[in-house]
């Protein structure tokens, strides 16, 4: 796994031996930026379920102005702050500039504690896509009511069922792959 494009363009990232880490391929993220384009420069990223930190540093490589990750497992923020090191250094940038790394549960964080956020990227494992259904709709609610300019990045399993209210227009779907039952990604902005 490594970093596909800008100035920190080849660095490998590690993943962790334990905890509930699925990365998006590079092949994905590749896909995804390609749509994203310029305007990842200068913005502000949240990186939910960050595991590995793939799609925050990705963005942080193309010019991303600060990136905050958000992560539970304490072992995997170990790996995760490695990545940032080495990033952050192949891309000539300050770590304390450019990475927030939060220890806490997505659904429990308070969208108060940022002034701008303009990407919002979000894979938990897939499984959260249906036991916790609600609160990724209220946790999606909440940053819409903040930054109506939200761009959700959302990779998430072929099979799941959009609830009739969800508010947010898919701007470029992309699938993981040509595979049967593999996952979906897209880009939402709000309505």
């Amino acid at each position: 796994m490594r970093i596909t494009g800008g100035s920190a363009r080849g660095i490998i990232l590690d993943v962790p031996q334990k905890g509930e880490v699925r990365p998006a391929t590079d092949f994905t993220r590749e896909r995804i930026f390609n749509c994203i384009g310029e305007s990842i420069q200068n913005a502000f990223v949240l990186d939910c379920f960050a595991g590995t930190g793939a799609y925050g540093l990705e963005a942080l490589s193309r010019k991303a102005k600060m990136c905050t990750f958000l992560e539970l497992d304490t072992h995997v923020i170990q790996v995760l702050r490695l990545n940032c090191e080495k990033v952050c250094k192949s891309a000539q940038r300050s770590l304390n500039d450019s990475v927030k790394i939060i220890n806490t549960d997505v659904f429990k964080i308070n969208v108060n504690l940022w002034d701008r956020i303009d990407y919002l990227f979000f894979d938990p494992p897939y499984r959260f896509w249906e036991e916790s259904r609600k609160q990724i709709f209220s946790f999606f609610n909440s940053f819409a009511k903040k930054f109506p300019n939200l761009i959700l990045v959302l990779e998430y399993p072929s099979h799941f069922i959009w609830p009739y209210d969800f508010q947010w227009q898919p701007l470029y779907p992309i699938k993981a792959s040509k595979k049967k039952n593999t996952p979906e990604i897209n880009l939402f902005k709000l309505m």
